[in-house]
């Protein structure tokens, strides 16, 4: 009985949680045009809050590969995040949330390529659903998809964060094998901290301070519930797959796509919604597909 009350909050949470931290990294980057900086206070911000419970997660000993993965988790998430901002700066809400359902597809092509794994005939048509559903959403603003779409900086930056994310959870998934959900979900947000501020500290003279964020004209609300929707994210993600075998998991994420579709017209006002329902219910029945039978 707890068990069935537990799956659909935790999915719920993930879902909703990723959708609004996309929305709150689109209008911080509007007001701060620095996605680093941004990310950089968002993995500060949840470091300093998981502190008190640091105690519980002993990380003495833990082998010393532990942290060489800590720091690929580091590298991978602040690039991911960086490169999501900014397509969130560039791109529609609504537009950048089905590309998510390319996730599977890489997924698939690697195996093809490095496995010589043979798609099943559920993988096959998923991709061929993907592809349709793109070619709708990517095309909704000028009535029809032209190639040159694939060039806009919204999209390039948004397949960079997607291949950045996926490696991410490669890494995570190995730091949680060698140790626990708790003990991978702090070396996440501290490795994504110090290398989000290398980052910062390394961009051309004139960037904005990161201190310039927590002024009390700043946006410390916003960034408080950047980080707050970002740990709810994460921690749910891990707590799903212990709960969900991975597929029927990855499976019910891509629902945050219809979310960030409802999201993009209520809260950003975007058009040309008629094609981009279309294509995102295209595209999750898509993934959805090559996840359940790849």
């Amino acid at each position: 009985m707890l068990h069935g009350i537990l799956i659909p909050l935790v999915v719920g949470i993930r879902i909703f949680a990723n959708s609004f931290l996309n929305v709150f990294q689109k209008r911080l980057i509007a007001a701060v045009p620095n996605a680093l900086e941004i990310n950089f206070v968002m993995y500060l911000l949840l470091s300093l809050g998981m502190l008190p419970f640091a105690p519980a997660f002993p990380f003495g000993t833990l082998p010393p590969e532990f942290w060489f993965w800590a720091a690929l988790v580091g590298i991978a998430g602040s690039c991911g995040n960086a490169c999501m901002v900014k397509a969130l700066e560039r791109g529609e809400l609504s537009v950048l949330g089905p590309i998510n359902a390319w996730k599977p597809v890489v997924a698939m092509t690697g195996g093809i390529l490095l496995l010589s794994e043979i798609p099943s005939a559920g993988g096959t048509a998923g991709l061929g659903l993907i592809v349709w559903g793109s070619y709708l959403v990517l095309g909704a603003d000028e009535g029809k998809f032209r190639f040159r779409i694939l060039l806009r900086m919204d999209i390039r930056y948004r397949f960079a964060a997607l291949f950045c994310t996926a490696l991410e959870a490669v890494f995570l998934k190995k730091l949680i094998l060698l140790s626990s959900t708790g003990q991978a979900f702090l070396a996440n947000c501290w490795a994504g901290a110090v290398f989000c501020l290398l980052g910062t500290l390394l961009l051309p003279r004139g960037a904005v301070s990161p201190a310039v964020l927590l002024r009390p004209r700043g946006h410390a609300a916003m960034l408080i519930l950047l980080a707050l929707c970002f740990g709810a994210m994460q921690y749910a993600t891990n707590t799903a797959f212990l709960l969900l075998p991975v597929r029927p998991a990855l499976a019910l994420f891509q629902l945050s796509a219809v979310v960030n579709l409802w999201l993009g017209w209520k809260l950003f006002h975007e058009s040309g919604m008629r094609r981009k329902i279309a294509g995102t219910v295209l595209t999750v029945a898509g993934a959805v597909l090559i996840i359940l039978f790849k």
